[in-house]
């Protein structure tokens, strides 16, 4: 299968799951405080998932260090420092074009 394909997937299956909590407890109901949370983190558990596969493998093998490394610790770096998800995307993307470009 390939990456756009499960990004498409993983996308649909996020947006689902968001969308359920929102048409099963829409109108008076109120989502209970562990149940708001279980769905505020669903997304970024699955994006974590994702990032973590391409992170480590590459084609059924363990991935040799070097830029997906690396763009993951100046991800998490601007995780740390600004914790806002466009600027964490972003600081990855230049991380890694970055580092692709010098060769790594």
């Amino acid at each position: 299968m390939s990456a756009l394909i499960l990004f498409f997937l993983a996308s649909a299956l996020t947006f689902a799951i968001k969308y359920a909590g929102i048409a099963l407890f829409a109108g008076e109901r109120e989502l209970s405080p562990g149940w708001a949370r279980t769905l505020e983190l669903a997304g970024p558990a699955a994006m974590a998932a994702i990032a973590a596969n391409t992170l480590l493998l590459s084609g059924g093998e363990f991935r040799a260090f070097g830029a997906w490394h690396l763009m993951a610790l100046g991800a998490a770096t601007v995780a740390i420092w600004k914790r806002d998800t466009n600027w964490i995307l972003l600081a990855g993307a230049v991380a890694f074009a970055v580092f692709r470009l010098l060769g790594m």
